[in-house]
């Protein structure tokens, strides 16, 4: 056999798949970050604001046991998001105590601008990759995270994790060792 057609020794894929995914979530944080932050949006609102899109309005009981905030943070992030007219409280009507929380008109606007700024860092992060190319990495993407890996109830909690990660990450970088992020 030639060297040409003996087969060469597979690198481990899983640590490999594991190393480029990281690479490309941290690139693309970056990039994500930079384009919605002229909206004044940062990671803990986008998923209150993604939560009341997808599952309309919420009793605000719902958003911590959701988003796995405290209450007092929870009311301090609602308290940002209506002064950025992003969403509406208001009372249930049959239970004066419940607070609902409900996406605006200016919050479904802000949500459709972070979808634009979303598709601009796809555009240049995979740019490389051909429109079927992103389809299939997508589709690859989702079927792994829905075998269990990113099912996560309480996505503020993860958010704040993978922030805490990446900002440990970037004070690593501005060290005299680069690491591997």
């Amino acid at each position: 056999m030639s060297m040409a057609t003996q087969p060469q020794p597979l690198a481990p894929v899983a640590a490999r798949s594991t190393v480029l995914i990281t690479r490309l979530a941290r690139a693309m944080r970056r990039q994500f970050e930079q384009a919605v932050s002229p909206l004044g949006l940062r990671a803990r609102h986008l998923v209150a604001l993604t939560h009341l899109k997808d599952h309309g309005p919420s009793a605000q009981q719902t958003l911590i046991e959701v988003l796995g905030l405290d209450a007092s943070n929870l009311v301090a992030l609602l308290n940002e998001l209506e002064d950025a007219d992003l969403i509406v409280r208001r009372r249930d009507r049959a239970d004066r105590r419940r607070g609902i929380i409900e996406l605006s008109a200016a919050g479904e606007r802000a949500l459709e601008a972070v979808d634009r700024a979303l598709e601009a860092v796809d555009d240049v992060v995979l740019a490389s990759l051909s429109y079927e190319e992103r389809a299939t990495l997508n589709d690859l993407l989702a079927r792994a995270g829905a075998a269990g890996p990113l099912d996560c109830e309480q996505e503020a909690a993860c958010e704040a994790a993978e922030a805490a990660e990446a900002a440990e990450c970037d004070a690593a970088v501005a060290g005299p060792i680069e690491p591997d992020c």
